[in-house]
């Protein structure tokens, strides 16, 4: 089960899995790994691809730095360039390995017109938001604000509708892209979004998707965040599930795969009296939906027969829509279920 978790839990499961033999550096490796996959999938097939990491000065800038090398790596000809909004340690370690692998890199105290900022960004193809991660403070202050301010005027409006929906298995991706298709990738979650509450930043980021890790932090799915975070990937880093303070997180996200495990299997042989009958009596002519919904849950939810018991005028109205349910015609008083039924 994909974990759901708050910052201070996250914090506390990181720490362990560094002293128990995952460092946080292979951490950083893995986390770049995953954001590269999904730069992958989304260029594929474009021409000159370019893509724009916008790195912050902490942890979450140490992954998009870690990525923009990765991706170098991977991709020879591609076109990357790093934006840093806020400036690194002078020994940074990874932020030389991205001078040492020849990656432009651009900084906002030397853009004093965001001019490199703006361009950058519009002219991606992939937008990777490796700003702010999970500790930021809001609201917002100070310089920042005019540079997420133009990140936000310089990203390019969708060349089409936003999918919906929650999205855990990064190998099963239902996004669409085409060339005329700007992508936003968060890493964690989106620059300006609170992990814990779901309160947002009213410059935050708004993503396309937004790879988290390890677990879900508790604040994507709360609104007005979960407007921000598009599709939701989780790349569990490897962490192992049986971790002491990772198993112990009682609150996960029941996606597909979960709640096809809790179901018992259903025999070859089996047939409609095999799964379970299910009577349902309901509906009048002014609710005909009432009868017609429960119905095909219960169809949905595994049930072999369904018996539908309502008045006559609902079940004129609902059989011809509901072929494989059975129904009962109750007697009714204009439409309603009668005492006598």
């Amino acid at each position: 089960m994909i974990k759901i978790v708050s910052v201070e839990q996250i914090q506390a499961i990181e720490a362990t899995a560094d002293a128990n033999g995952i460092p946080y550096d292979t951490m950083f490796e893995r986390v770049a790994l995953a954001v590269t996959e999904r730069v992958q999938y989304h260029i594929s097939g474009l021409l000159e691809p370019r893509v724009a990491i916008l790195v912050g000065s902490g942890n979450n800038g140490g992954d998009g730095l870690v990525t923009a090398v990765q991706l170098a790596q991977a991709n020879p000809d591609l076109q990357i360039g790093v934006y840093l909004v806020k400036p690194r340690e002078a020994d940074d370690s990874q932020l030389q390995a991205v001078r040492d692998a020849n990656i432009f890199v651009a900084e906002a105290e030397n853009d004093q017109q965001y001019r490199v900022l703006r361009n950058m960004v519009a002219s991606a193809n992939v937008v990777i938001d490796a700003i702010f991660g999970i500790g930021v403070r809001l609201p917002l202050e100070g310089d920042i604000t005019k540079i997420m301010r133009n990140i936000s005027q310089a990203l390019r409006p969708p060349a089409i509708p936003p999918v919906e929906g929650v999205l855990i298995d990064p190998k099963s991706p239902r996004s669409v892209r085409s060339s005329a298709r700007q992508v936003v990738i968060s890493m964690d979650c989106p620059s300006g979004v609170n992990c814990d509450t779901g309160e947002v930043d009213k410059l935050a980021i708004k993503a396309d998707e937004t790879i988290t890790f390890i677990a879900v932090k508790q604040g994507l799915l709360l609104p007005p965040a979960a407007d921000h975070v598009g599709n939701l990937l989780v790349a569990t880093l490897g962490i192992p599930q049986d971790q002491d303070n990772l198993k112990a997180v009682e609150l996960g996200y029941a996606d597909g795969a979960l709640v096809q495990t809790m179901l018992p299997e259903r025999p070859t042989s089996g047939h409609k009296g095999t799964f379970g009958k299910v009577m349902i009596a309901a509906g009048s002519v002014n609710y005909t939906g009432a009868a017609g919904l429960s119905a095909m849950a219960a169809y949905r939810s595994g049930a072999g027969l369904v018996t539908v018991a309502a008045p006559g005028p609902v079940v004129a109205g609902l059989a011809s829509q509901m072929l494989e349910a059975t129904w009962i015609m109750l007697p009714h008083d204009m439409g309603v279920i009668g005492e006598k039924a």
